[in-house]
Protein backbone atom coordinates (compact mmCIF):
# COMPACT_ATOMS: atom_id res chain seq x y z
CA UNK A 1 0.00 0.00 0.00
CA UNK A 2 1.77 3.16 -1.19
CA UNK A 3 1.36 6.59 0.35
CA UNK A 4 2.06 10.07 -0.96
CA UNK A 5 3.33 12.31 1.86
CA UNK A 6 2.91 16.04 1.17
CA UNK A 7 5.16 18.15 3.39
CA UNK A 8 4.60 21.90 3.81
CA UNK A 9 7.35 22.91 6.27
CA UNK A 10 11.04 22.12 6.72
CA UNK A 11 12.71 21.00 9.93
CA UNK A 12 10.69 19.16 12.53
CA UNK A 13 7.72 18.53 10.24
CA UNK A 14 10.01 16.91 7.64
CA UNK A 15 11.71 14.84 10.36
CA UNK A 16 8.35 13.55 11.63
CA UNK A 17 7.29 12.67 8.09
CA UNK A 18 10.55 10.80 7.47
CA UNK A 19 9.84 8.58 10.47
CA UNK A 20 6.52 7.50 8.92
CA UNK A 21 7.69 6.90 5.34
CA UNK A 22 8.20 3.28 4.32
CA UNK A 23 9.71 1.68 1.24
CA UNK A 24 7.64 2.43 -1.85
CA UNK A 25 6.15 5.67 -0.53
CA UNK A 26 6.61 9.08 -2.18
CA UNK A 27 7.28 12.48 -0.63
CA UNK A 28 6.28 15.79 -2.18
CA UNK A 29 7.84 19.00 -0.87
CA UNK A 30 5.46 21.95 -1.24
CA UNK A 31 5.32 25.50 0.08
CA UNK A 32 8.15 26.21 2.58
CA UNK A 33 9.21 22.54 2.69
CA UNK A 34 11.27 23.22 -0.44
CA UNK A 35 13.75 24.98 1.89
CA UNK A 36 14.63 21.48 3.10
CA UNK A 37 16.83 21.30 -0.02
CA UNK A 38 18.95 24.27 1.17
CA UNK A 39 19.81 23.17 4.68
CA UNK A 40 21.53 19.98 5.74
CA UNK A 41 18.71 17.65 4.73
CA UNK A 42 18.48 15.63 7.91
CA UNK A 43 14.87 14.68 7.25
CA UNK A 44 15.55 13.82 3.62
CA UNK A 45 18.57 11.70 4.55
CA UNK A 46 16.34 9.61 6.82
CA UNK A 47 14.08 8.55 3.94
CA UNK A 48 14.34 5.00 2.56
CA UNK A 49 16.37 4.69 -0.66
CA UNK A 50 13.32 3.38 -2.52
CA UNK A 51 11.33 6.54 -1.68
CA UNK A 52 10.77 9.02 -4.52
CA UNK A 53 11.05 12.70 -3.58
CA UNK A 54 9.26 15.32 -5.65
CA UNK A 55 9.39 19.12 -5.44
CA UNK A 56 6.58 21.42 -6.57
CA UNK A 57 8.04 23.60 -9.31
CA UNK A 58 6.08 26.76 -8.57
CA UNK A 59 7.05 26.69 -4.87
CA UNK A 60 10.75 26.13 -5.60
CA UNK A 61 10.82 28.94 -8.16
CA UNK A 62 8.93 31.35 -5.88
CA UNK A 63 11.50 30.77 -3.12
CA UNK A 64 14.59 30.74 -5.35
CA UNK A 65 15.41 27.12 -4.55
CA UNK A 66 17.25 25.15 -7.23
CA UNK A 67 16.39 21.48 -7.50
CA UNK A 68 18.84 18.84 -8.68
CA UNK A 69 18.95 15.05 -8.89
CA UNK A 70 17.78 12.83 -7.31
CA UNK A 71 14.79 15.10 -6.69
CA UNK A 72 12.17 15.51 -9.42
CA UNK A 73 10.46 18.84 -10.09
CA UNK A 74 6.76 18.46 -10.85
CA UNK A 75 3.79 20.63 -11.79
CA UNK A 76 0.17 20.52 -10.63
CA UNK A 77 -0.85 17.95 -13.26
CA UNK A 78 1.81 15.53 -12.01
CA UNK A 79 0.70 16.25 -8.42
CA UNK A 80 -2.80 15.11 -9.30
CA UNK A 81 -1.39 11.98 -10.96
CA UNK A 82 0.58 11.16 -7.81
CA UNK A 83 -2.56 11.53 -5.70
CA UNK A 84 -4.42 9.12 -7.98
CA UNK A 85 -1.53 6.63 -8.27
CA UNK A 86 -1.07 6.26 -4.50
CA UNK A 87 -3.55 4.55 -2.24
CA UNK A 88 -3.32 7.22 0.48
CA UNK A 89 -2.27 10.86 0.72
CA UNK A 90 -0.97 12.18 4.04
CA UNK A 91 -0.36 15.88 4.64
CA UNK A 92 2.35 17.05 7.03
CA UNK A 93 2.10 20.66 8.20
Amino acid sequence: MSTLHTVTKPGQVMALCARAVVSGDSVLLIEDAVYELLSPPTGLNALPDSCSVYVMDIDARARGVEVSAPFEVIDYDRFVSLCVDNEKVLSWF
